[in-house]
């Protein structure tokens, strides 16, 4: 529901930037274009600088992140996607472009200060670059393979530049990492328009990778572990050893038998998967005549919810439907969220979601601030009783917003519950359209001919569902769900749910 991280600027640092959210007033219609020009004017100074300054970040976001860890990220971005050229906007977001890639800034905002008090931003494709060549493809896994050969790192095959932003000492430890967990490397090999490095227990995703013209390395992204699993019942296994509560399905269209079914039924709670109920629902009145994609649907101070996102920070104002809901699928944007819940109403997105009186994601928020404590007290003792839940919601819809996230799991009892078969029926509805298929989440794009994605998370809740087409024409669905009252290894989790669509291919 809310990230609290910088999804994937560089798999060569694990730790990535936070985000803090300190909500605030929305601007008066007559500021709003400072505020957007002040915001721009920000957002191009932090990507363009060499070095950053501690008084352009708010006390709460460096409490979070320390200065020196953010300069760190920077440096490696730049070693990754070269100088900053330009700030462009894509509908309503920022983007930064780089001379080889490009970020979605998914959340900014500044106090009155003009310090950034939450900042988030993932990977974008600025312009669509031509297709790699096979024999491009297969030089870079050959230079790859030399790179992950051997007992250590030859400086001679990374460009000066790179060295400088990513030093030796730690391409060494990433490497010995490498090897600690999966075993000796065997090769790096194409796989589509990127590479994996294949070790002897489990392979590593090559998100990027560029070389100048000696053949130097002068960009590196590589993605999370994925362990090798033999078949979907070592998958159910691996899964059923994660502490906590754990959901995992893995069903094919056509076939009534799942391929593999862990807990399939339990309801859990599953953070932003439910907007795949919201999505349905706008499809099912687009297609009855009660709304069109071209609609437009208001954004007011009283639907602003908090990130992750943009559109809390958006002018007020009207906003296409169809640029709502890849808002809310692509980005996890809750503001765009509780526009569209509140156009299609919540009747409808109930009864996809087999439940009553649930919340918006900014009621949601409210219930856990600390601050409205008998709030959730309330919303506790309604229990079964939706009236009473209703009404405690329409409280939540005006209470204050918690000044910035939190760390550990928080009134889980205040979430949405849903098991993992009916996330994978409301992903086959709507798995058609654009919106589903513009971020492939844990699936590698080039191993399926297409991959519809949602995915949720807070604290103590994590759920990843992914329907897939096979180039041999499959259709299956894996939804995964953990709960639990501790912290979780995310990329533990991550690192499965990869290993069983691996087996998928």
């Amino acid at each position: 529901m809310r990230h609290l991280a910088l999804t994937a600027l560089l798999a060569l640092s694990a730790p990535a930037l936070a985000q803090t959210a300190a909500p605030a007033a929305a601007p008066a219609p007559a500021a709003q274009r400072q505020v957007a020009e002040d915001l721009s004017a920000a957002l191009t100074r932090l990507f363009s600088a060499p070095s950053l300054q501690t008084e352009w970040f708010a006390p709460d976001f460096l409490a979070q992140v320390p200065l020196a860890a953010i300069e760190a990220q920077f440096a490696q971005l730049r070693a990754a996607y070269g100088a900053f050229t330009r700030l462009d906007t894509s509908g309503e977001q920022a983007v930064a472009v780089y001379e080889r890639g490009a970020l979605r800034v998914t959340s900014a905002r500044l106090d009155d200060q003009g310090r950034l008090t939450t900042f988030g931003a993932a990977p974008a494709q600025a312009q669509a670059a031509p297709d790699l060549t096979q024999a491009q493809l297969t030089q870079a896994a050959a230079l790859l393979t030399r790179l992950f050969t051997g007992e250590r790192f030859d400086p001679a095959l990374f460009a000066p530049d790179f060295l400088e932003a990513v030093p030796a000492e730690q391409l060494g430890a990433l490497r010995a990492g490498l090897t600690a967990s999966l075993g000796a490397f065997v090769r790096a090999e194409p796989r589509g328009q990127t590479w994996v490095l294949v070790y002897e227990r489990g392979t590593v995703p090559v998100l990027a990778f560029t070389a100048d013209a000696q053949s130097r390395v002068t960009g590196l992204r590589l993605g999370g572990v994925v362990p090798r699993l033999g078949t979907l019942e070592e998958a159910r296994a691996a899964f059923a050893t994660l502490p906590g509560q754990v959901s995992v399905l893995v069903q094919e269209a056509g076939r009534p038998t799942p391929l593999l079914d862990l807990n399939a039924g339990r309801l859990l709670a599953v953070g932003s998967t439910f907007k795949l109920a919201i999505l349905g629902e706008v499809q099912a009145q687009v297609r009855a005549g009660r709304l069109g994609w071209d609609s437009e649907v208001q954004l007011t101070d009283a639907l602003r919810s908090l990130p992750s996102g943009t559109l809390q920070d958006a002018p007020a104002g009207p906003y296409r439907v169809s640029n709502l809901a890849a808002h809310m699928i692509r980005d996890s944007d809750n503001t765009a969220t509780d526009l569209l819940l509140n156009a299609v109403g919540r009747e409808g997105v109930e009864a996809r979601l087999g439940q009553r009186a649930i919340p918006s994601t900014r009621e949601l928020f409210a219930l856990k601030n600390p601050a409205n404590a008998e709030l959730l007290r309330a919303y506790r003792t309604a229990g079964l009783d939706v009236a009473a839940r209703r009404a405690v919601l329409a409280r939540a819809a005006t209470a204050p917003l918690p000044a910035q996230g939190w760390e550990t799991p928080t009134a889980l009892d205040a979430e949405w519950y849903v098991n993992t078969a009916r996330l994978c029926r409301l992903m086959a509805d709507v798995a058609g359209l654009e919106a589903t298929g513009l971020n492939p989440g844990v699936a590698t794009p080039g191993d399926f001919a297409r991959a519809s994605f949602k995915g949720g998370s807070e604290p103590g809740v994590l759920n990843l569902t992914t329907q897939v087409t096979t180039k041999g024409g499959r259709t299956l669905c894996v939804s995964a769900t953990w709960n639990r009252p501790e912290a979780l290894d995310e990329s533990a989790f991550v690192g499965l749910y990869a290993a069983t669509l691996n087996l998928l291919r």
